[in-house]
């Protein structure tokens, strides 16, 4: 009954019918006219004439009557609500972090932190009004008690607090494979075991060892189901190595520090955004309160979850395990390289173009296993997951770790490489953990020391960078497209020599296919 009287407070008693709108948009329409915007434009938004606007207004106790007994309808698996959504979250996650570190939220904060936020989103039509902030907190079921003098000296653990309030909040609204973490880490990518003693402790803010340093941001979702692309931020934007290559299997960044940015991150965000919306995908993605994590405007298929300061090395996912994995098969790859070399009496040279090339093949061979399990230690289980004991794959996980270490140890021996004393595989897996990955301060330039040279796309390359060994792969011409049709025709020989699935022929055939369409040279 509720809900036909706010009907009837936009049908004409005469003339032509007019269109017929749902509870959610006059709900929708009444927080529109209430934050501030003009009565014109959302008429004309909605595809109604300015009286009918103003009879929902009049009629708007009966709208919120009606409203209010379908929102617990079991007919109505869900009502939207919200017409500023991204604002809505911001200021809920917000208020969850605010939580998580026991600091007490008031009505009046709330209205402070929604109108900086809608500066900050470029919302400058919306105005926290009491009727918004009331029915926000009735959304989200916000109820503000005054904190008992006698609490206020008990000390609460937030990480607690994160894991009873602020953690079932995003895994009750996405489904694990929509469940993302994304955590960067140093990279020495050219360090063998025997190179060490000169990195440990280093910052790598200044002097030779900064050109043979990199930062790899790396994540994945939750069930070990889906790798984002690597995102591998260098010094340089065009190293000679790169030169005549026009594609890369990963992202590639550069700045002179070789770190992240609050830039890099906000345009390596709006690319993953561009790729969920092509999925039809909503998904969250969990990352560290950095200064180059910034808010990143505009994306409609990504929310964004920071891990509070306090707790960041303990809830990224990344760090339990899969970034130790990935390190463990990239060093294991360049110790077989130096082993070919040595028994080939060729010089030893590794480029960031094979780095690149390396790491995209060991990420893609990070087991789902291995994934599943991080997120377990790093915290994460699903509601219907909370009661389930750990299965096998677990046990998989750390087989799978192990078998690794001891391929690293044997390839390592027989390339004749020794550990320096004391150094395990896991210390020299980890040697780069420490290592400085992003800005302090939103300045990209921000503690650079070093001599240097500016080159005419506006970056710099250190001195000794210039004789680096990918000048001399970048030396030899690039393959004709006949020498490289021969090519698959003699890789096509050799692995049909072995047992192969029918992925690989497939991905054979896909690869001779786009040779064989390439214009010729």
């Amino acid at each position: 009954m509720a809900e036909a009287s706010a009907d009837a407070a936009t049908q004409p008693v005469t003339g032509k019918k007019k269109k017929s709108l749902s509870i959610e948009e006059k709900i929708d329409i009444i927080n529109a006219v209430e934050s501030g915007k003009k009565k014109a434009e959302i008429a004309a938004e909605y595809g109604i004439k300015k009286n009918s606007l103003s009879s929902i207004m009049k009629n708007k106790d009966k709208v919120l009557e009606a409203f209010e007994s379908l929102r617990f309808d079991p007919k109505r698996k869900r009502l939207r609500t919200a017409f500023y959504t991204d604002l809505e979250e911001a200021l809920m996650r917000w208020y969850r972090i605010a939580q998580c570190l026991n600091v007490p939220v008031n009505g009046p904060m709330l209205r402070l932190k929604a109108n900086d936020f809608a500066q900050k989103l470029g919302h400058n039509d919306f105005k926290c009004s009491n009727g918004w902030l009331d029915r926000f907190k009735s959304r989200y079921g916000l109820v503000f008690r005054a904190q008992p003098v006698e609490a206020t000296g008990i000390s609460i653990d937030p990480s607690t607090v994160w894991y009873q309030n602020v953690l079932p909040y995003y895994l009750n609204d996405y489904h694990p494979k929509n469940v993302f973490n994304v955590k960067e880490t140093g990279l020495f990518y050219r360090m063998l075991p025997t190179n060490t003693f000169a990195f440990k402790g280093e910052t790598c803010s200044i002097g030779k060892l900064c050109k043979d340093r990199i930062t790899l941001a790396v994540g994945t979702n939750m069930d070990g189901s889906e790798k984002l692309p690597l995102l591998i931020i260098g010094k340089n934007r065009t190293p000679r190595c790169f030169k005549g290559i026009k594609s890369l299997p990963v992202y590639y960044e550069a700045n002179r520090m070789a770190w992240m940015t609050a830039t890099i991150f906000g345009q390596w965000m709006q690319k993953l955004d561009e790729k969920f919306q092509a999925q039809r995908r909503r998904v969250v993605i969990f990352v560290d309160s950095f200064p180059a994590h910034p808010e990143v405007k505009n994306l409609k298929s990504i929310e964004l979850a920071f891990f509070p300061p306090c707790l960041s090395p303990e809830l990224a996912a990344m760090k339990q395990g899969v970034i130790k994995s990935l390190k463990i098969k990239y060093r294991h790859c360049l110790i077989k390289k130096f082993l070919s070399s040595v028994e080939n009496s060729n010089e030893f040279t590794f480029s960031l173009l094979d780095a690149v090339d390396t790491l995209h093949l060991c990420w893609r061979a990070i087991a789902p296993e291995t994934i599943v399990k991080s997120y377990e230690e790093a915290g994460f289980r699903s509601p219907k997951e909370e009661n389930d004991t750990p299965n096998a794959e677990n046990d998989d996980a750390d087989a799978d770790a192990d078998t690794d270490a001891l391929d690293l140890t044997a390839d390592a021996l027989g390339a004749g490489v020794e550990f320096p004393a004391g150094l395990s595989i896991e210390e020299y897996a980890a040697l780069d953990e420490d290592l400085e990955t992003c800005e302090a301060a939103p300045n990209e330039d921000a503690g650079w020391t070093g001599e240097s040279k500016q080159d005419e796309t506006g970056f710099y390359t250190s001195d000794e960078e210039e004789g680096d060994s990918g000048a001399l792969e970048a030396g030899l011409p690039l393959p004709s497209k006949n020498e490289a049709i021969t090519a698959v025709g003699t890789l096509k020989r050799f692995l049909r020599s072995r047992n192969m699935t029918d992925e690989l022929h497939n991905a054979l055939a896909d690869l001779e296919n786009f040779i064989n369409a390439l214009p010729p040279k």
